[in-house]
């Protein structure tokens, strides 16, 4: 017998009505904002990661599945959706038909790293870009877009935690602070942190392990060394934040884990007793230099990324099975061709219909009817067809009416 491979899963017909759930109610919020569906392949040249994602980073450097493929060149499957449709962005000339775009994609994202609840080798994520705006005011409409998110799925307990992790004007200074800080305990670090001191110091704020934590948190912060752009641009976000109805908290740990954030940073955090650790169903931020990294124009871009199977996990609404409109249930082959051609209106007029094909008993059709959900059963045999009529029984209050097949 075959078995899944570690840490990807099958998402079976009883789980799916959450998906649907969850993804039907994103994309109505989706589109009450203008953002546009985009769909790019699972398989990239690995270069566009390495170039996009950040070279020093865990996903590129420990989690990504790539080889090579016939002619050698290097392929990965997509660790994440942002690059990929920067890719897409800048191939279609999209900047060139307007200056705003925004898409939003649904799929599926692979890293190989250790699974656990709510992370996954294959696993699902849901993400919005924007491309253009570099003001505050579009940094406060895609959190708020996100906030109403969150209630079009009736997901509760949860809080957005906000940041702003500078940009190439000051970053090198705090950059400089934070490794004449660090060096000193380097032999305290973990050895991923040890890695980061030399390519990404500013990861080390944000590492889990107890005792990377415990030597951050009197680290410098990068707030002590805004420029005056970014200092403008995070307090202009707060003050917009401060006037909505968000519950949200400034958390200068969250750095996220790839490279190409600049200024604005979010995430949001559900309450560690429905998680545990893997608590973050949401992240975000601003990326304005990724678009020209990647040999597309200066066009500046925020965008986020949602963990589908976080939020399904944290999802306290009770998201009922759709139910069967109606089941057949067929007595004597005679009444088959009649039965099958009542299904194929019904099925016209959008109910949804299903026949026990086995045609057994009454008594077994009618159990199989009620293991699924029928809400009304139809009841076709040799005496109903004599009289050009089917029996229509409620589920639910076990009423009974006779019905002819022109009604």
């Amino acid at each position: 017998m075959y078995k899944n491979i570690t840490g990807m899963k099958d998402i079976m017909p009883n789980e799916i009505n959450k998906w649907h759930f969850v993804e039907n109610n994103i994309k109505k919020v989706f589109k009450l904002y203008n953002y546009k569906e985009l769909r790019t392949p699972v398989l990239e040249f690995t270069a566009l990661f390495k170039r996009g994602v950040g070279e020093g980073t865990d996903i590129v450097e420990k989690e990504m599945y790539s080889f090579n493929d016939r002619n050698g060149k290097s392929l990965s499957l997509r660790p994440e959706g942002t690059a990929s449709t920067v890719r897409a962005y800048i191939n279609s000339k999209d900047y060139a038909n307007s200056p705003l775009t925004k898409y939003y994609y649904m799929g599926e994202m692979y890293r190989h790293e250790r699974p656990q609840k709510g992370r996954y080798r294959a696993f699902n994520q849901i993400g919005a870009e924007f491309f253009g705006p570099s003001t505050p005011a579009s940094d406060f409409e895609v959190i708020q877009m996100v906030e109403d998110i969150l209630k079009s799925i009736k997901l509760k307990d949860y809080k957005f935690y906000i940041n702003s992790i500078g940009c190439k004007n000051c970053r090198p200074s705090h950059k400089k602070a934070l490794v004449e800080y660090l060096t000193p305990h380097k032999e305290e670090l973990c050895k991923d942190c040890q890695r980061r001191l030399d390519t990404n110091p500013m990861r080390i704020i944000d590492c889990k392990i107890d005792g990377c934590k415990r030597i951050a948190e009197n680290a410098p912060k990068i707030s002590n060394f805004y420029c005056e752009s970014c200092s403008t641009h995070n307090n202009e976000l707060l003050s917009l934040l401060e006037n909505s109805n968000i519950n949200y908290e400034i958390d200068e740990k969250i750095v996220r884990g790839l490279d190409y954030y600049v200024k604005t940073t979010f995430e949001v955090r559900v309450s560690e007793s429905i998680l545990g650790s893997q608590n973050t169903i949401i992240g975000g931020g601003r990326y304005n230099n990724l678009v020209k990294e990647l040999g597309g124009p200066n066009v500046d871009a925020i965008g986020f990324g949602i963990g589908t199977e976080r939020i399904i996990l944290a999802l306290s609404e009770e998201i009922k099975e759709t139910p069967l409109n109606y089941a057949v249930v067929i007595l004597g082959k005679e009444s088959l061709s009649k039965a099958l051609e009542l299904v194929h209106k019904l099925r016209n007029k959008n109910f949804t219909v299903d026949i026990d094909y086995r045609l057994g008993s009454l008594k077994s059709q009618m159990r199989w009817a009620n293991k699924n959900n029928a809400q009304k059963v139809i009841i076709i045999g040799e005496e109903e067809l004599k009289n050009n009529i089917y029996i229509e029984k409620n589920m639910q209050t076990s009423e009974q009416i006779k019905k002819t097949f022109d009604d």
